[in-house]
């Protein structure tokens, strides 16, 4: 079962107050609003201290995890969640309880009070369980056992709040004098813990071997191996065996026959040729330290002891604790609130704490419920396009338009870095989103940023994002675009506009897969696929040095050029009518589509700006056009449609030859010396035709030629510095 984690307020307003009472120089140094930024959808929230303090909200267990982060290195106490929890419950003995504090208080007895223990869970989050047991033969001693639910991975900071939890609960009772909470193994992964270190220490396994050593050094600070838990049966106190409405679901050990409950105990190690144990429900595997350490990085340590096991299913917890002496135990009640000891105070407490956890799921639900609903408009979005999910809106039938396709089918899957290429207009931002719509990545975001629209300073920002005061108006932190692309797709396009100094931070993103905000010393990880799009000849700007080499080469994975219009004429008839069509719907009008004469100025004209200018052509048409006109007539379309001159008709070369007068080429043939010379001049021509014909771009002009970028360039040099060029190439190209 998988869940969307949530936990209530009250838990990070423990930790909000510990800091600002015990911590209060180091509490102005905890970003609360980068902290709720850890949920996109929590960015907005303004106050955000009243927001995390108030135990009527929740937050999602990213924005909890945040926090408590934010707090660990605030005050270099890596145990600051239980240091917390513990001055928390000392606060509540002389202030006004919460609801479930109220009734440890009524109970004044520590089993009585964690026999509800399951309840405590589903009051404060949705992805933690919690089950108490007591066995018989064991005084002053209760096992609680705690589950965290995926996708929940929890850290040292969730364990140490929960030990607080536990022992300050304990510590309610007033004829209880000490309370104590040890593991006899944890949820908690080895590797999540070292991880919690940064890049100080590396992990590695070898066979049932677990070592951990300082990565700068190579120093081993802690070995472990494999170790197997088995399922045993425990007798426990028949008063308290989980009641029988409780759900197997809700419980963390599963409840036998005969008073006994099945819990994991450490077994033996795991032997080498039994490492991998068929899957079975009745033994586990998890790790044992057989040498434990002290992991550090900065002022933040924890030391891990020897005997401590890692990995288990779930965390078994055992509370111990000492009562007071009788005289002592008295003077502790007499000591209480008098709203305590009086029962209808008392009653009325109590009545209020239920009514305000009512309020508190009611305020649950409503999210829910809206969650629910942006689900629903989620799928309602996604049935819409499934139409399109093929071709991402990609219109056409001709082959260069099927070869793109099915090149963008055969690199979706993966997350290799593409370039596309193509002239302005021709739909390479549509390319881009069909490519993440065909990804695994599909269903996080897609990102586009237009580079040529920006200037250099915002562009950086806007990419990278920025800390508050980095420059003079960032008046507060802002995320960039990689960031917000997280797990995505982020499509850079104009790839070629970008400045020489945006061009190394991209280089070391790509290369790194890490980044830095604008005036930020931190590295962030960059988990996104990059697609990068250009209308310019990358290649010739390298040779000018516009364009670093390296960088080229980092987007180079893989090009995909999108066709002009004219060279998929096929396509014009459909896009045409398409565009009509959407246009007539927009405007309410009754337009079919276009005249034969209409339509054939359209496969006439060459579309320098290609789909954005057909576009733009059909909508003016449909604009203009009177109402109660049904078909697009010449006479609304623009005037160079109307003025296009048809071209010369296609013959065979030879044909073509034939038609030239000869006495023009033997003028020719003298000019040029020899027939090596006006074939030399012929491939030129056509050279210069290609380039012209492809917008300028002499790499896309060479590869259609079957030549390279530096056959043409060599051309190019030699044919302009002939003594008497029949014309400036230059000029064409």
């Amino acid at each position: 079962m998988t869940i969307q984690p949530w936990i209530t307020c009250l838990q990070s307003g423990i930790l909000i107050r510990h800091l600002e009472t015990r911590y209060p120089e180091q509490a102005s140094k905890v970003d609360l609003q980068r902290v709720m930024g850890a949920a996109e959808s929590f960015q907005e929230i303004q106050d955000a201290r009243a927001f995390l303090t108030n135990t009527s909200n929740w937050i999602p267990h990213s924005v909890f995890r945040e926090l408590v982060k934010s707090c660990e290195l605030a005050t270099g106490q890596k145990d600051f969640t239980y240091q917390a929890a513990m001055a928390y419950y000392e606060i509540v003995k002389t202030q006004s309880p919460t609801l479930i504090e109220t009734i440890a208080i009524l109970l004044n007895d520590v089993e009585s009070v964690f026999r509800s223990v399951g309840d405590w869970a589903s009051a404060y989050t949705n992805y933690m369980q919690l089950q108490s047991f007591v066995c018989p033969d064991e005084a002053l001693t209760l096992h609680v056992l705690s589950r965290y639910l995926p996708p929940v991975d929890p850290g040292f900071g969730n364990m140490r709040l929960v030990q607080g939890n536990l022992e300050g609960t304990a510590k309610l009772d007033p004829s209880v004098e000490t309370a104590t909470c040890e593991e006899a193994y944890t949820q908690l992964r080895l590797e999540t813990l070292v991880n919690e270190f940064g890049d100080a220490y590396v992990m590695t396994t070898k066979n049932d071997r677990f070592t951990v050593a300082r990565r700068s050094t190579g120093e081993v600070v802690i070995t472990g191996r494999t170790i197997r838990l088995v399922q045993t049966l425990i007798p426990i106190k028949a008063d308290r065996i989980p009641a029988p409405h409780c759900s197997d679901e809700q419980l963390v050990a599963t409840l036998e026959p005969q008073g006994h409950l099945s819990v994991w105990t450490a077994g033996e190690p795991v032997r080498r040729s039994k490492t991998h144990f068929p899957t079975q429900d009745d033994h586990c595997t998890a790790i044992r330290i057989e040498r434990g350490g002290t992991l550090s990085a900065g002022s933040l340590s924890t030391t891990i002891k020897a005997g401590s096991i890692y990995n288990a299913p779930y965390t078994h917890y055992r509370l111990r604790w000492t009562n007071r002496p009788p005289h002592a135990n008295n003077a502790a009640a007499a000591g209480r609130s008098q709203h305590l000891t009086d029962r209808r105070a008392f009653a009325y407490q109590l009545f209020t704490h239920l009514k305000n956890l009512q309020a508190t799921h009611r305020h649950m639900l409503t999210m829910f419920l809206r969650n629910v609903e942006l689900a629903q408009e989620n799928i309602q979005l996604k049935q819409e396009l499934s139409a399109q999910q093929e071709t991402g809106g990609i219109i056409g039938k001709s082959a260069p338009l099927q070869d793109l396709l099915s090149l963008i089918r055969t690199i979706a899957p993966s997350d290799t870095t593409v370039l596309v290429t193509g002239e302005t207009g021709t739909g390479k931002e549509l390319a881009a989103r069909l490519i993440h719509q065909l990804s695994r990545r599909k269903d996080r975001r897609f990102v586009a940023v237009n580079c040529g629209a920006l200037p250099e300073t915002l562009l950086e920002s806007e990419l990278f994002g920025h800390e508050k005061g980095s420059f003079t108006g960032a008046v507060a932190q802002k995320k960039g675009k990689f960031e917000l692309a997280e797990g995505g797709t982020l499509f850079l396009d104009e790839i070629g506009d970008i400045s020489p100094a945006v061009q190394v931070k991209l280089l070391r993103v790509l290369q790194e897969r890490e980044f830095q905000r604008v005036g930020g010393t931190s590295d962030l990880k960059a988990n996104i696929r990059l697609i990068a799009a250009t209308n310019r000849d990358l290649l010739a700007m390298m040779e000018q040095n516009q364009f670093r080499q390296d960088l080229f080469y980092r987007l180079n994975v893989i090009q995909l050029y999108v066709p002009a219009l004219r060279e998929r004429p096929e396509d014009i008839t459909e896009l045409a009518q398409h565009f009509v069509q959407r246009f007539a719907e927009k405007t309410g009008k009754s337009i079919a589509g276009l005249t034969p004469d209409a339509l054939q100025l359209c496969l006439s004209y060459k579309w320098p700006g290609n789909i954005r200018e057909l576009e733009n052509v059909m909508e003016r048409a449909v604009t203009l056009a009177p109402e109660g006109k049904k078909w697009v007539t010449p006479d609304l379309l623009p005037n160079n449609l109307r003025s296009t001159t048809e071209s010369a008709p296609s013959l065979d070369l030879a044909e073509l030859v034939d038609r030239v007068d000869w006495s023009a080429l033997l003028k020719t043939l003298e000019t040029r010396g020899s027939l090596t010379g006006l074939l030399n001049y012929f491939e030129w021509t056509i050279t210069r035709r290609a380039v012209a014909e492809y917008g300028g771009n002499k790499s896309r002009a060479a590869k259609v030629l079957g030549r390279t970028y530096r056959w043409l360039r060599k051309l190019e040099t030699e044919m302009t510095h002939r003594e008497s060029p029949p014309s400036n190439p230059d000029s064409h190209s």
